[in-house]
């Protein structure tokens, strides 16, 4: 199902709208500016979902962050927030593919040992993808959270891909 319109704030209309990756480049890269940044933006997109896609047998992914506005401004990254079906299946993840998908989260005070330093910020892809969990019965805070526009008081709506 298309996207819906920009609205006069260039934002989405309020709520969830269910699309799949062509219906975002349709509307989030193609009717948009900066269409070179956001081709880089929507390939970090797609190729973080298609590893998620790999380790959760089914869920929902909210997107959200600089790629879902049409603004003046460069978009710098696209924020994603996953919500599995089953939590029991992210229990079951092996030693490598618990690791995948635990490093596919943004961090934030990070500090390594090797090479010595503290982060304040690690992002999957590159910095690329913001990626968070939805813990179940957190959903409304992050739809609110997803909801809030670039500008105070203003709501918009996000992209939901199911799988």
């Amino acid at each position: 199902m298309p996207l819906p319109h920009w609205t006069s704030e260039n934002v989405l209309p309020p709520g969830r709208h269910q699309s799949d990756l062509s219906d975002i480049y349709e509307r989030l890269v193609w009717d948009a500016p900066y269409r070179n940044e956001r081709e880089i933006l929507f390939s970090a997109l797609s190729g973080y979902l298609g590893v998620v896609c790999r380790l959760i047998p089914s869920g929902r992914a909210w997107i959200g962050g600089g790629l879902t506005v049409r603004s003046a401004e460069i978009p710098r990254d696209v924020d994603v927030v996953l919500l599995p079906d089953e939590w029991g299946a992210l229990k079951r993840l092996d030693g490598h593919a618990r690791s995948t998908f635990y490093g596919m989260f943004t961090l934030r005070g990070v500090i390594a040992e090797q090479p010595a330093m503290y982060l304040e910020q690690v992002q999957p892809v590159s910095g690329l993808v913001d990626g968070f969990l939805c813990h179940p019965g957190d959903e409304d805070v992050w739809e609110s959270v997803w909801s809030h526009g670039p500008v105070p008081g203003t709501v918009k709506g996000f992209p939901e891909v199911v799988w």
